[in-house]
Formats: C-alpha cells, sequence, structure tokens
C-alpha cells in the first residue's frame, strides 16, 4: 500500500487510506480489521453514546416526605445530573434529615440550596461516606443538586423531610399559644 500523501480515489486528503478489512496509516501500519474487532468497536461506540447526562428533576409539596438519589440503595448513574425542589406550606420551614448517605468523596457532589438553586442560595456541599447534620431551610423552598462524574459511583442517599414551624416564628407573628 503506497502512503496517502494527497488525494486518493475517496476524495479524502487527511493521510488515511481505507481498504476493505485493512486500516493503514501513511502505509507505516496496517491492521487487520476482523468481523469480531468491527463488533466490538461498534460495541464501544453505542456505549459511549448513551454516556450521556441522566437529568432528573423531582418537585415534592406537602407537609412530609421522603427523597432519594436515583438508584438507592444499588448506586446512582454516572453522569447524573439531578435537582430535587422541597415546597413546603407557608410560614413552615423544612428540616430535612438524611437517613443515608454515600457518595464517591470529592467527585459526585450534592448540593444544597436554601430556595431555588441558585449560587447565591447555596447552603451547603455535601460528599463522602459521614451523615449530614440535620438541614433546616430559613424559607419555604430548599433544593438539592447531585451532580456526579463518569466512573465510580456509591449507594446515594435517602433522606426525610418535613415541614416544621419554628418557635421563634411564632413569637414574631404573635400566634405562640401558652399552655393554660
Amino acid at each position: 500500500m503506497q502512503p496517502s500523501l494527497g488525494w486518493d480515489r475517496t476524495g479524502c486528503s487527511c493521510g488515511f487510506r481505507r481498504n476493505w478489512g485493512k486500516l493503514g496509516i501513511f502505509a507505516l501500519m496496517t491492521v487487520e480489521v476482523s468481523y469480531w474487532s468491527r463488533i466490538l468497536l461498534l460495541s464501544l461506540g453505542l456505549l459511549a453514546a448513551s454516556a450521556t447526562a441522566q437529568n432528573c428533576s423531582y418537585v415534592f409539596q406537602g407537609p412530609n416526605g421522603t427523597i432519594q438519589s436515583p438508584g438507592f440503595p444499588y448506586g446512582y448513574p454516572n453522569y447524573a445530573n439531578c435537582t430535587w425542589t422541597i415546597t413546603a406550606e407557608e410560614q413552615n420551614r423544612i428540616q430535612l434529615v438524611f437517613q443515608s448517605f454515600a457518595l464517591e468523596e470529592d467527585f459526585d457532589v450534592l448540593s444544597v440550596y436554601d430556595g431555588l438553586p441558585q449560587q447565591g442560595n447555596l447552603r451547603t456541599r455535601l460528599t463522602g461516606f459521614q451523615l449530614p447534620a440535620p438541614i433546616v431551610s430559613t424559607g419555604v423552598v430548599l433544593s438539592l443538586w447531585l451532580v456526579s462524574d463518569y466512573a465510580v459511583s456509591a449507594q446515594g442517599f435517602q433522606a426525610n423531610y418535613e415541614g416544621i414551624i419554628e418557635s421563634r416564628d411564632l413569637f414574631k407573628q404573635g400566634i405562640y399559644l401558652q399552655n393554660m
């Protein structure tokens, strides 16, 4: 095989020449491409195409509930990009208590926002295998955003949320009930 230094019959001037079953690069190396090699290359291409971000979005309203990462407890997917938005009733706050927490440390992160997921609302970023302390929102909305990388994943997380009325808010609003 002669090196392809200019335009060849396929219209390519890229320095590659292709024949049925063989790949050549400047005639320095020729590799026989078998049927099974083609199947393997095609499969790898399909796997790479399917390794796109798994987007998910969950909205919760109500006095209480449970949220969990996709696939919990068997592991969340790679390339996860998921949000949870929890909305409490008026004059309530949201208390989030983690029951289980396991994310690949430093690479997969759960960001917790006091309100909608915007930069100024970031409350904390959680990663690793330590159970986080309970989190209480300052308003009626609490949001979580999970982002995972391309490789290792862990069990994920599960948390219970509950709408609560804090006593200091009751004093401000003049609706604190006294024992009689």
